[in-house]
């Protein structure tokens, strides 16, 4: 058995080195062709938000049905309305301190939608820094794609900036093992 939040950083490693997310068996479900028409690819910060959904579900496995479904529903094309349908589901905790596995979320200055998200997946001793991986959205000739990166010293305690991200917290993935 494997705690959760070790499995999901596995999962996204994975997709940093040995699986492209365009490619993957999943987009190819009816949901998440829905979700990617609605979430519109012309939209930035979709790719963030459809990356983290994948991977906290690949982790989760598909033996956690009501789960699938209840990430269905918290997961939107935007990072700061996903930020916020976690923190009014009573499932998950959310809190100002990073942690391995969770969801990290960014919002630009005072805006009511623009942001980012990340998957932790390192957290320094004094819980001051830590690393994500997260997915972006970039153009190709033909089309455009969603990018897994990893981005490493992204810090916790920084003064606000109107013009910048601006960390807002977190959310933890569900304590426990899984298969």
């Amino acid at each position: 058995m494997t705690l959760l939040s070790e499995k999901i950083v596995v999962t996204a490693k994975e997709f940093l080195s040995e699986k492209n997310i365009n490619d993957n068996a999943d987009l190819n479900e009816t949901i998440y062709q829905v979700k990617l028409m609605e979430y519109d690819w012309n939209m930035q910060f979709s790719a963030a938000s459809i990356t983290c959904e994948i991977i906290w579900k690949h982790a989760i496995g598909r033996s956690s049905v009501s789960e699938w479904r209840q990430l269905d529903k918290l997961f939107v094309p935007s990072p700061i309305g996903t930020y916020a349908n976690f923190r009014g589901c009573n499932s998950y905790k959310s809190g100002n301190v990073p942690e391995v596995g969770a969801l990290a979320f960014w919002k630009r200055g005072n805006s009511s939608w623009m942001g980012a998200m990340g998957i932790v997946t390192k957290v320094e001793k004094n819980k001051q820094s830590f690393d994500i991986i997260e997915g972006r959205l970039m153009s190709g000739s033909d089309n455009k794609f969603i990018t897994v990166m990893e981005s490493a010293g992204k810090k916790t305690g920084l003064p606000f900036k109107e013009d910048k991200l601006n960390l807002i917290g977190f959310i933890y993935c569900k304590p426990g093992e899984i298969r």
